[in-house]
């Protein structure tokens, strides 16, 4: 089975312009980034902020892969700082569900989770397999 890292190298995605830069270089998308959850209030008024996490999935042009968590906060009078959490440890990911148990241990820096089980089917865009063969299959 393939890690998620040699599925995102084999695929060739640095083509046309970089999705962005940072400190690192030019960076482009294995696949647009996937949202994996939604909490927090609507962001008007007194309520709290609409809080949104994306799985994005990097291939630099030097040729190291990254996968970074985006948790992007909006507010009506003022959008929150956002966050970002590197987790390169879901590079070593050869299923669907390694990732989301993966994705499960993970939290940002406030304790807040990263991903919600209503977005597990989002990931099935990745390129892995759903599971590995139960433990009794023949």
């Amino acid at each position: 089975m393939k890690t998620l890292k040699e599925v995102i190298v084999e695929s060739k995605c640095r083509k046309g312009p970089s999705a962005g830069t940072t400190k690192r270089g030019a960076f482009w998308l294995f696949v647009e980034p996937t949202k994996i959850r939604r909490y927090g209030g609507d962001g008007i008024g007194q309520s709290g902020a609409d809080c949104t996490n994306y799985l994005e999935l990097r291939h630099y042009r030097d040729g190291t892969v990254a996968a970074v968590i985006h948790g992007h906060y909006w507010r009506q009078n003022g959008s929150a700082p956002d966050d970002w959490l590197r987790c390169d440890s879901l590079l070593e990911c050869t299923s669907i569900e390694q990732l989301i148990v993966a994705l499960k241990g993970l939290s940002f820096a406030d304790g807040s989770h990263v991903f919600s089980d209503d977005f597990a089917d989002k990931l099935g865009m990745l390129g892995l397999p759903e599971a590995e063969p139960a433990p009794d299959e023949a």
